[in-house]
C-alpha cells in the first residue's frame, strides 16, 4: 500500500533520506518547470531547483502542516527564483514578499535534464508556444501569478497561500497579467485555450 504523502513528510523530518527522496521524485519536475518559467534559463532553474530541495530538508523538522506540502514548496520554489532574478538584476524592484531565509547547508541533489520534460510537453499543448514565449516578457511578478493560474492549474486560494498575498489581490494581479499578456500576442494567438479568462475555481 502507497505510504501517504504525511506520513513521507513525519518520515522524512526525522531523517528518513528514502522518505525524503519520494518527496523530491514528486516534486522535483514541477519546481524545476516553475523555476524555468520564471528565470528562463535551464542551469539557473535546476540550480534553484536544487537549492529549494535543500531549505526544505533543512525546514521540515519545523514544518507543522499549516499548508499544504505542495503550497509551501512552491512557496519556496518561487521566493528562491525571484530572489535569483533580484541578483541578477539589483535594479529591478518585484512587489512580492521577501523570500525565506533557511541556512546553509551543503546537501545537495542533481536533477535529470533530458530535454522537454512531458511537463513541458503539456505546458505547450495548452498554452502554445507563443504564449510561452510572450510569458518571458512580463515582470516577475505578474509572470508567477499566470504560471501558478494557467499552467499550474492553481485555484485562487492556493495562489494566495503560496504567494502569500490577500484572495482581492491574487485576482486583480492575474486580471491585469493576463490583459498584458494578451497584449503581447497577436490577436489570433489568444482565446479560452490560450490565456484562461478569470473565472476561475476556489478550492
Amino acid at each position: 500500500m502507497a505510504v501517504s504523502e504525511e506520513v513521507l513528510i513525519q518520515r522524512a523530518s526525522k531523517g528518513d533520506a528514502g522518505a525524503f527522496e519520494t518527496l523530491v521524485t514528486t516534486y522535483e519536475k514541477g519546481v524545476y518547470n516553475l523555476a524555468f518559467r520564471l528565470v528562463s534559463d535551464r542551469e539557473d532553474a535546476m540550480d534553484i531547483a536544487q537549492e529549494v530541495f535543500l531549505k526544505a530538508y533543512q525546514a521540515l523538522p519545523r514544518f507543522r502542516g499549516d499548508s499544504r506540502f505542495s503550497t509551501w514548496i512552491y512557496r519556496v520554489c518561487v521566493n528562491a527564483s525571484l530572489d535569483h532574478l533580484r541578483r541578477k538584476q539589483r535594479s529591478a524592484s518585484y512587489s512580492l514578499d521577501e523570500p525565506v531565509s533557511f541556512k546553509e547547508s551543503s546537501v545537495t541533489r542533481e536533477i535529470e535534464d533530458d530535454g522537454e520534460s512531458v511537463e513541458d510537453s503539456v505546458e505547450t499543448k495548452f498554452l502554445g508556444q507563443a504564449v510561452l514565449s510572450a510569458l518571458k516578457d512580463l515582470d516577475a511578478a505578474h509572470r508567477v501569478i499566470i504560471l501558478l493560474s494557467d499552467v499550474r492549474g492553481c485555484s485562487y486560494q492556493e495562489i494566495a497561500d503560496i504567494l502569500e498575498l490577500s484572495m482581492g489581490t491574487v485576482k486583480s494581479r492575474l486580471h491585469r497579467a493576463r490583459n498584458m499578456l494578451r497584449r503581447l500576442l497577436p490577436a489570433e494567438q489568444f482565446g479560452a485555450s490560450s490565456v484562461k479568462s478569470d473565472e476561475r475555481r476556489d478550492l
